[in-house]
């Protein structure tokens, strides 16, 4: 992060944005930082912007304070010094802090009004010169007309952090002033939407408001009046609602009633230009404000970072859609559960944006290019989703972004009766989304629901998936954001069969852990990029290369803020034209992401059929086909008795050590990641006559699914931060081990324990956990199957075990060395108190 305080930023950050608004060509129209040589009070200085418009007579010059400073009368006299040297000589100067904005007539040093009001505004380029040729007639004039400019005053763009304390404050205001909550995210939208309309007005030309109220005036009505800005507020929904297309979005009522709410309110949002704020931090603002507001009320998913979203573009192509428009060919694309909007609202403004850059370079008619707006604005793009509110403002930034709001539509796209697709008239051409994660959808099906689903499941995620599949048209594709867990779970496996029976697929994007935990959302997730295939492939008969790739970066932390120097231009180039480039080689490296090709029969093949990037690892594969080749055997084969996990008593079996008999061995709490066994205080334990049910139980069916004897290995098998933790049972105390841990007892003369024990929490048995393990975040698992799949080096003859117990204790060696140094570094770290004794 940026911790300067500067001018510069001033410049940059405020500035730059609104005289770009203002018709001004950055590159064209201003000199920065040009040097004065003699001035009335400094003897050489730098203006930070001369405006020129290319010619060589200055216009007016821009002084720049640091952000947060107050503008004072020293800093329009050092402006109005500038302009007043013989190298400058201009009639006016414009002095901001980024967050104020004056002008000044530079003979009388006079406040100059615009239009009869002192507004803080700069005259737009093409006003500019008309206001330069009054001043150069009449030297002393501050009243100037600037054509009746209704135009905005300046307000400043906002970073993230500000723009989630400004909604945050928002938030606050109605719930201390309304005593009520229930709505305060649908109606604080509603505010917002009419704000962003009013700015929206203010650069579109062809987009006008049905009525003259704005929020900089409202803001200034005193709070006795307030009753005043409730009114307005409301004349102003009412005639959006009577008088525009786009009056659906604000027909359900506004339930703030205390004029100060709606005074508050107007004032914080009147204190901002959010057009100026950038795409990323409107998005990630409002979207946290979402979450915030309607927290505990399911929403279930998890918002798309813009970075995500420009990946997922890249990887789908980002001309398909104006190629398709300009070729008049049907296109329709949509997000099942679009949340707020940013899937469509970026591919609408990207298809706009690209659609403008050949008009302007000439490789289409203006004719062409109108037909292809409208087609764009209208036709190509739907979205749903279940929440109302949230429904409403994907419609509002639709709206905001391009007019695009006519396919969104409140509706459980799961129901069988979802107007946006049809599992019986499929007609998807591309489907980009990030459904909801970890939702169980089973309860709210009725039976026609249901029988939409060939794969039978409650998990909202399965289903989704399915019916992506089933509403896209042969050669559409399908770009969407997954648990990590749809990739490699048992439970998933019919599914993945099923993707791979309809689909190519085309890639497997394995995502950073920090994708979503801006949104303060800790899960692991991938993109999965399928094409629907012509006809099924039954059989899996076919064989094509799939394309896993991990990304390390999407160029931010977790905390949200951007990674200093992270080159977003080169990471989106490489993921556009080299990720999916086979041609390249089987394994490809470049800037934050490595990818890998593996043949899509070898997956077919798989037991489980997974999808998982870690699974297919090409050099944990060479690894362990070395092994295989040596003929290293299993833990199924190494394993005398049969693989599983243990029984957890129930909880109110529990007992204190004291009471006890036999001790619960739990992965959490009594296995070190040094490979020992804990028995501590807080220990469980259960009595005797429980232990010996569980004796009996196992004589009875002849198996031993959590009694533990003294030599038997312990694998934690589930959950991050416990799975693959190991160790030997070396007690000679009875215990029992709980569901979390997996018991596998050898043949020491085979194997010994201790160095199965090493070989799975710290060598390559380790390395085969982390590729093997299924689940996502907070869910992960080991399975019995999983770990009777481990290839065990060096286990076989007497002369190995032996070297196996010379390999254990020179790690264990190492390890109680390191353990005591890290001792010895705490404690000389605490005598660092006695300095001050």
């Amino acid at each position: 992060m940026s911790n300067i305080n500067t001018e510069t930023e001033t410049v940059i950050k405020k500035i730059l944005p609104y005289m770009r608004r203002r018709g001004y060509n950055i590159e064209q129209d201003f000199d920065f930082e040009t040097a004065v040589s003699a001035t009335d009070r400094y003897t050489k200085g730098y203006v930070d912007i001369l405006v020129t418009l290319g010619k060589k007579t200055p216009l007016f010059l821009i002084e720049a304070k640091r952000i947060g400073k107050n503008l004072t009368n020293k800093d329009r006299d050092q402006a109005i010094s500038y302009a007043r040297s013989k190298e400058i000589k201009v009639p006016f100067v414009v002095v901001t802090n980024g967050k104020d904005i004056q002008c000044f007539n530079t003979k009388n040093k006079q406040r100059i009004i615009w239009d009869g009001k002192r507004s803080d505004k700069v005259p737009s380029r093409s006003q500019v010169e008309k206001v330069v040729k009054t001043l150069r007639a009449k030297p002393d004039e501050v009243i100037i007309n600037i054509s009746n400019d209704e135009s905005l005053p300046f307000r400043q763009g906002l970073p993230l952090r500000q723009l989630n304390a400004l909604f945050a404050k928002g938030h606050n205001t109605i719930r201390k002033i309304e005593k009520d909550e229930d709505y305060a995210f649908a109606d604080f939208s509603k505010l917002l939407f009419l704000k962003l309309l009013e700015e929206k007005s203010d650069i579109e030309e062809n987009f006008s408001l049905p009525y003259s109220y704005r929020f900089y005036e409202l803001a200034e009505t005193p709070v006795q009046n307030a009753d005043q800005v409730k009114i307005a507020i409301r004349s102003m929904i009412d005639q959006i609602v009577n008088n525009t297309s786009y009056g659906d979005v604000l027909r359900e009522p506004l339930r703030l009633e205390n004029p100060k709410t709606y005074l508050g309110l107007v004032k914080d949002l009147a204190s901002v230009s959010f057009w100026d704020c950038s795409v990323d931090s409107k998005g990630a603002a409002f979207e946290y404000y979402v979450r915030a507001t309607l927290k505990g009320k399911k929403l279930g998913q998890y918002f798309t970072p813009r970075e995500l979203v420009q990946v997922m573009a890249c990887l789908v192509g980002e001309d398909k859609i104006i190629n398709s428009v300009i070729m008049g060919s049907k296109l329709k694309v949509l997000d099942p559960a679009c949340g707020t909007g940013g899937f469509l609202v970026y591919l609408m403004q990207e298809a706009l944006t690209k659609l403008r850059v050949k008009l302007k370079n000439r490789e289409i008619t203006k004719e062409s290019y109108d037909q292809c707006v409208k087609k764009i604005k209208e036709e190509i793009f739907y979205g749903s989703d279940a929440n109302r509110g949230v429904a409403a403002s994907a419609k509002m930034n639709m709206i905001i972004a391009g007019d695009g709001h006519t396919h969104i539509v409140h509706e459980d796209s799961l129901s069988v009766n979802a107007v946006n697709w049809k599992v019986t008239k499929p007609d998807c051409n591309l489907i980009m989304t990030n459904p909801p994660f970890g939702t169980a959808e089973g309860d709210s099906l009725v039976k026609n629901d249901k029988e939409q689903f060939q794969v039978s499941t409650t998990k909202g995620q399965y289903l989704f998936l399915q019916k992506m599949i089933d509403c896209t048209v042969p050669g559409g594709e399908i770009c969407t954001v997954i648990d990590e867990g749809v990739l490699n779970t048992s439970k998933g496996s019919e599914l993945r069969r099923y993707i791979l029976t309809n689909c190519i697929v085309k890639a497997v994007i394995n995502l950073p852990a920090e994708t979503f935990k801006p949104n303060k959302i800790n899960v692991k997730s991938s993109v999965l990029y399928l094409e629907k295939r012509e006809a099924a492939d039954v059989d899996l008969e076919d064989n094509y290369k799939i394309t896993f790739c991990e990304l390390d970066s999407l160029g931010y932390m977790g905390s949200g803020d951007k990674i200093r120097d992270f080159d977003n231009i080169t990471f989106l180039d490489e993921i556009r034209k080299n990720v999916l480039n086979h041609e390249l080689g089987e394994e490809r490296v470049g800037y934050h992401w490595k990818a890998y090709d593996i043949w899509s029969n070898t997956i077919a093949r798989d037991r489980g059929v997974r999808l998982d990037y870690k699974y297919w690892e090409p050099q944990f594969r060479k690894k362990l086909k070395e092994l295989e080749g040596k003929g290293c055997l299993t833990i199924k084969s190494l394993n005398t008795i049969e693989t599983s996990r243990g029984i957890s008593p129930s909880s109110e079996c529990y007992v204190d050590e004291k009471d006890g008999f036999a001790l619960v061995v739990k992965a959490g709490s009594n296995i070190s990641r040094f490979g020992e066994i804990l028995i501590t205080p807080d220990s469980d334990w259960i009595e005797k006559s429980l232990y010996d049910e569980y004796v009996q139980r196992a004589e009875d069916n002849m198996e031993n699914r959590n009694i533990i004897k003294k030599g038997d290995v312990l694998l934690a098998s589930t959950g991050d931060g416990t799975l693959g933790k190991c160790c030997v049972y070396d007690k000679n105390i009875p215990a029992v081990a709980d569901g979390h841990v997996t018991i596998i007892r050898v043949d020491k003369k085979i194997i010994d324990p201790y160095y199965l024990a090493d070989y799975l929490r710290c060598g390559f048995g380790g390395k085969q956990i982390a590729c093997f393990y299924s689940g996502s975040t907070g869910l992960i698992e080991l399975t019995p199957e999983q770990v009777d799949m481990i290839i065990v080096d060096n286990a076989g003859e007497k002369q190995e075990v032996n070297a196996q117990k010379k390999i254990s204790k020179d790690i264990r060696r190492r390890e109680k060395k390191y353990i005591l140094q890290i001792e010895k570094a705490e404690k000389l770290l605490g005598t660092v108190d006695e300095i001050w004794m």
